[in-house]
């Protein structure tokens, strides 16, 4: 993008939506350019180093629950087809983590089974590939060592493989798990996107800008804003932010997917809770028994 018209692009922080609500997230990537969520998609890619890049994409829901007459809000999930005929399914998770990879792998199921045509072969059937944004981890990545916590992970890639070999056996699943959380603290610790699990910088600024109410220096949104797409998309979230129909639908989404998961996040933030409690124990058990052995080296020490 040409410098003044980034410094032109006034962003209003106070009202701008935040993208982590599903209904921001799919008015700005299905109602708008075709080109924001083809760059989002081959940034998260070529993060897992992952030779595909998307030419064209059609959106296969488009619509949102307020266009299809439903009361009842559902999940706002955006389902897409790749130019190849590979299916994608995307989905924005607030909260309910616990049950998260079930649900993942019954959406990929379900869309995996769809997608087959009568008479058509099995081997002909292109994959399926489910995304899930998530505020938080899916599940602890492994138990700690030495009384230390495991780093956060920011991007998950999870496939079918040989357990043996652990070669990849089918590539017809494609699961990736991507923790907002994770990343904007990870940001906010380091003052900068240059983070060891976001290599690809296109897939670290697109997250910083997904993430922006939880990035305390907003500088780093506006630098991302030097690519062309994340400029058009921050203009375009400028505008819809202000456009008060809009806003009004997409409060009433965020009122309802806090109280509809008020449980839950308790839940998750009380599990959360006790699960740090827990590695805190295993970490003051290894120093009490360090210090317990030095203390018995000395006592030796001066008995001899």
């Amino acid at each position: 993008m040409k410098k003044h018209e980034i410094e032109n692009l006034k962003i209003d922080y106070s009202i701008l939506m935040d993208l982590r609500i599903d209904y921001a997230f799919k008015i700005l990537f299905t109602k708008g350019d075709p080109r924001l969520l083809i760059s989002l998609l081959n940034a998260i890619f070529a993060n897992k180093k992952i030779k595909r890049v998307i030419k064209s994409i059609s959106i296969k829901n488009p619509y949102l629950d307020k266009e299809s007459g439903e009361d009842k809000l559902s999940i706002l999930d955006i389902r897409a087809e790749l130019d190849d005929g590979t299916t994608i399914l995307i989905e924005m998770h607030m909260y309910g983590l616990g049950e998260l990879k079930a649900k993942t792998i019954r959406s990929w199921a379900r869309a995996f089974g769809e997608d087959l045509e009568v008479g058509n072969s099995y081997t002909a059937q292109m994959p399926t590939i489910a995304i899930a944004f998530t505020n938080g981890a899916v599940e602890p990545i492994g138990k700690p060592k030495n009384g230390q916590a495991e780093k956060g992970k920011i991007h998950r890639l999870c496939m079918i493989m040989d357990c043996e070999d652990y070669s990849i056996f089918t590539d017809a699943m494609e699961l990736h798990y991507i923790d907002m959380r994770a990343f904007a603290k990870a940001v906010n610790e380091k003052g900068s996107i240059s983070i060891d699990d976001t290599e690809e910088v296109m897939f670290a600024k697109w997250l910083s800008v997904i993430t922006q109410k939880e990035i305390n220096n907003k500088e780093i949104i506006e630098n991302a804003c030097d690519e062309e797409e994340i400029f058009m998309a921050v203009a375009a979230l400028q505008r819809q932010s202000e456009d008060k129909i809009m806003r009004q639908a997409y409060q009433r989404r965020k009122d309802e997917i806090y109280f509809n998961n008020k449980t839950s996040f308790e839940r998750d933030e009380y599990k959360h809770r006790a699960e740090t409690a827990e590695r805190d124990n295993e970490r003051f058990a290894v120093e009490n028994e360090n210090l317990r052995r030095e203390i018995e080296a000395l006592r030796a020490g001066k008995t001899t």
